[in-house]
């Protein structure tokens, strides 16, 4: 942000004037923070006085000296939220309320807050130049040409001039007020082109702002009646020869020391003009705190040319080695002091409470939270980290930060869990995992995200960790832990993303963080139920479409199997809207649709996904050939095969309880298939919108409104059907509802019914209908639906003998072609072969099969196997294929008894008095 990119801060250039009675969008700014998860409350406002001034809108009026910037809730920053019900509240009440944005963590926001007329751009502009430039991020100006520059949230402090007179910090506990809000000055909050929250994200701080504006971590303090006495001496003599100091000295992540150590073993000036006093004090700090086995005058003596070359009169030698002589003091002062602290730790180690602070001590700064073990310590009195004692009653280095277990718990498979919590910097890292994970090697992976672990030291952070789990175990706290989508084993939780309704607990999905995402409402409520229910008056299909968004849920309540809606149809008639519709009801739709061309294995992780929610599978007319028919068994399993893994053991099944809705412009049932599939489907071929006008407005509307109806409907049936009596009247209900639906098998009837019965529960709870009224919309809904199911049912029958019959219509209508003595483009062919029966064989070439296949919707190999089975197909060696010869090649063909009658029997009284060379099996 240096002065050539901003030159108007520098230049103290105000905002343009604007009325305060104006009436920007203050309201749609603060839900458009509120959904990008930045807390917000309202604030007082500046209003216009009869004199013509602007005070504020409290009851002091014109004394109040924090005009427009102090909360109108009672508890202010506390009161920050980001409920979109709420902020309108808010702002209905208060409709100029000025916005302001919580920061800290609550937001994960910091702000850097540069005040013009205190010189604070000027002075930021300078630190710029000299300490570097600030990052694109997110910066919006204030009243005379000031500026908040937001940052990704690094602990900063809500501190006045914490990085120089003129420049405020934000973090925790402290908010800004935000654009279009208006300064008591008459100016309007603005965000700066091109750095609008919507054009560019907060950018993490430099380090040089991060060290300013980090809270101070203070020495401890020794409890009453004890004193650290000095019993350290600067040594006459050196323990270390020359090279090995210059070897410790050189070892050093601070660059500013390494420099100047640099600069002092070639005998140039130590500092550039100007900084020697601050420089020189922290330098000399910095050579006795890493070698006090050195005595004063090999210290005075290796200085000697530095301070020399500075030729500087106020920092000449002796001025030096006074400031050696005072930091000797300060080092043997704070050598005492650790001794006493390692003592009162040693001593209480085997009795350390939970919290962590030893119980002789004032709690430290920093020390506070963390817990140790018998036989560690997490603080020495001088850092924190992990430290064990030595048998010497040393503090013994094991890792440069803390690292603690503050949770356990389990998922529902009894896998166990516990929360890591560590220091990286001067931020704190959590993350939750499998317990396996911090006792084995993989903990390994942690040091990635900034844990304090290494090769070396690994091992022996987990003894650390393993001791202090079970030291603090009886207090630290238990957490439900949650790996999959959907109702808990108990039904008393139920996960939608990283939402936990009903007894709470922890979300764990790695590497799902796209598929949690999708999951997060957004936008008006409202608007989504109205854009839903404009989908689903358009037609009964689209009621039902609309009704199977909450019917996965109710499949685990009413003791049902995962099942299929299957709508398909030529394209442009709305299909996709109405299953995004149905995935709105839990999520974003695009972020939830499976599509392409979709293998069994991905299908089966989809479904595992989207346990007890639906899961949306468009455009099944690219997948690969047979994946149709197979996707109504794969549904239906509700699991996937264990597979062995090379170690010899089996990977755990993936489970899932879904109601897959798919679409495509060819049907998903095939003829031949078997029963199951179909009892487990329901099927119609329709067009459930008609309206591409429609179906844009609701594809695009979806996007920006959705999440909101799920949440709420399993709130209702946690609070209407949670006892066992309530859920045997919902029971009930259903089994009376199937008894009324008309479809071709019984177990469709009940899938018919889960629709209607979801269907009126939400009309119910979501649309606030009465109930018979709704219970009457949903019947009628419904049987129309059945008899879609039905007609389509009747044309899919799942028997061998309808696939016969269509590829006998298929030879009889190509039967020139299989009579042509010309190979090219040719079907099949005329066998001499002969069944006992004396019917004569036709061959029907692979290519040609796979195309009847398609067109008549059966399965190949599953119709060809039952035909064998009834000897309409002739078998070579176990398969279903013969070899044939066509003008001199061999082609594989599938071999099929001619029926007569469905051939045409004028087509068989020529095959009777063609010769008998036509075609001839080969082996």
């Amino acid at each position: 942000m240096g002065s050539p990119r901003f030159p108007s801060f520098a230049l103290g250039c105000p905002l343009e004037a604007s009325d305060p009675n104006s009436t920007p969008s203050l309201e749609a700014a603060a839900l458009e923070y509120a959904g990008r998860g930045w807390h917000v409350f309202p604030c007082f406002e500046p209003v216009r006085a009869p004199s013509g001034a602007l005070v504020c809108a409290c009851p002091k009026g014109a004394e109040c000296s924090q005009a427009g910037k102090h909360p109108r809730t009672r508890n202010g920053v506390k009161d920050a939220t980001t409920d979109e019900a709420q902020i309108r509240e808010w702002w209905q009440q208060w409709p100029f309320a000025n916005v302001a944005i919580a920061t800290g963590a609550l937001s994960g926001v910091d702000v850097v807050d540069a005040d013009a007329k205190a010189d604070g751009v000027a002075t930021l502009v300078r630190l710029e130049e000299e300490r570097g430039e600030l990052p694109d991020t997110v910066t919006a100006r204030t009243s005379g040409g000031g500026c908040h520059v937001y940052f990704r949230h690094a602990g900063m402090v809500s501190k006045a001039g914490s990085l120089a007179p003129g420049i405020d910090t934000r973090g925790n506990g402290g908010y800004v007020i935000a654009p279009p809000s208006i300064h008591r000055t008459g100016e309007r909050y603005a965000w700066l082109e091109g750095a609008s929250p919507s054009e560019v994200p907060p950018a993490e701080a430099p380090q040089w702002v991060r060290d300013a504006a980090q809270a101070k971590r203070t020495r401890p303090t020794l409890a009453k009646g004890e004193a650290a006495v000095s019993m350290w001496q600067s040594p006459t003599g050196d323990g270390l020869t020359e090279s090995q100091l210059w070897t410790r000295w050189h070892a050093t992540s601070a660059t500013e020391h390494a420099a100047a150590v640099k600069r002092m073993k070639q005998g140039q000036p130590l500092f550039p003009t100007g900084h020697h006093e601050g420089n020189l004090w922290a330098f000399l700090s910095y050579l006795r705190f890493k070698a006090p086995e050195a005595s004063d005058a090999t210290l005075l003596r290796l200085l000697a040319p530095s301070v020399t070359a500075m030729n500087c009169a106020k920092h000449d030698t002796a001025h030096v080695a006074e400031r050696l002589r005072r930091i000797n003091e300060d080092y043997g002062a704070a050598l005492a002091e650790s001794v006493l602290i390692t003592a009162a730790l040693r001593g209480t180690a085997d009795s350390r409470p939970s919290t962590g602070a030893p119980p002789t001590l004032d709690a430290p700064s920093g020390a506070d939270g963390w817990m140790a073990a018998p036989g560690y310590a997490i603080y020495d009195g001088q850092s924190l980290g992990i430290f064990k004692f030595t048998d010497k009653g040393n503090l013994s280095t094991i890792a440069a930060a803390p690292i603690n277990i503050t949770e356990t718990g389990e998922d529902e498979h009894g896998t166990c869990y516990v929360t890591a919590r560590w220091m990286y910097g001067h931020r704190e890292r959590v993350e939750t995992m499998p317990r396996a994970k911090v006792s084995g090697n993989e903990i390994l992976e942690l040091a990635g995200r900034g844990a304090p672990l290494t090769s070396s030291n690994s091992k022996k952070v987990q003894d650390f960790l393993q001791a202090q789990e079970q030291h603090s175990h009886a207090s630290l706290p238990r957490v439900r832990i949650f790996t999959q989508s959907g109702w808990s084993h108990d039904m008393k939780s139920f996960v939608v993303g990283r939402q936990v309704i009903g007894e709470p607990g922890r979300v764990i999905m790695p590497g799902e963080a796209a598929f949690l995402d999708a999951l997060e409402p957004r936008g008006s409520a409202d608007e989504h139920l109205r854009l839903m229910l404009a989908v689903r008056d358009r037609s009964p299909f689209a009621e039902m479409a609309w009704a199977a968004g909450f019917a996965a849920p109710l499949l685990r309540l009413l003791g049902l199997r995962s099942m299929c809606l299957s709508i398909w149809g030529a394209s442009g008639t709305g299909k996709s809207a109405v299953q995004a519709t149905t995935t709105s009801v839990w999520g974003r739709p695009s972020g939830l649709k499976v599509s392409g061309d979709v293998s069994s294995a991905a299908l089966q992780g989809e479904l595992s996904r989207h346990r007890d929610l639906p899961t949306w599978i468009d455009d099944t007319q690219v997948t690969r050939e047979g994946m149709t028919n197979l996707m109504a068994y794969i549904v239906g399993t509700e699991t996937s095969g264990a597979r062995a893994t090379q170690t010899g053991e089996l990977r755990t099944r993936k489970t899932w309880r879904s109601l897959a809705f798919i679409s495509g412009e060819k049907p998903l049932l095939q003829i031949g298939g078997a029963a199951g599939a179909k009892n487990r489907t329901l099927e119609v071929c329709a067009q459930p919108l008609g309206d591409a006008g429609l179906a844009t407005l609701t594809h695009q509307g979806l996007e920006k409104h959705h999440g909101h109806a799920g949440p709420a409907f399993i709130r209702a049936l946690m609070e209407h059907y949670a006892g066992a009596e309530r859920l045997d009247e919902l029971r009930e209900l259903h089994r009376k509802l199937a008894a009324q639906m008309v479809t071709e098998t019984t177990e469709q009837a009940r899938y018919a019914a889960l629709l209607v019965l979801a269907d009126l529960l939400a009309r119910i709870h979501i649309c606030g209908e009465a109930d018979a009224h709704a219970q009457a919309a949903a019947l009628e809904a419904g049987h129309a639906f059945c008899a879609a199911v039905l007609k389509e049912s009747r044309e899919t029958r799942t028997t061998a003998d309808a696939a016969y019959d269509f590829i006998m219509s298929y030879v009889a209508a190509n039967w020139a072609g299989f009579e042509s003595p010309v190979p090219i483009k040719r079907p099949g062919m005329l066998m001499d072969d002969r069944d006992s029966s004396g019917r004569r064989v036709v061959a029907i070439f692979q290519t040609t099969m796979h195309d009847i296949a398609r067109e008549g919707r059966f399965d190949t190999r599953q119709v060809m196997t039952e035909l064998a089975a009834k000897g309409l197909v002739f078998k070579e060696e176990g398969h279903l294929t013969r070899k044939v010869s066509v003008a001199g090649k061999r082609v594989r063909a599938y071999c099929l008894v001619l029926d007569d009658e469905k051939a045409g029997a004028e087509n068989v009284q020529r095959i009777h008095a063609l010769p008998s060379q036509m075609g001839k099996v080969t082996s």
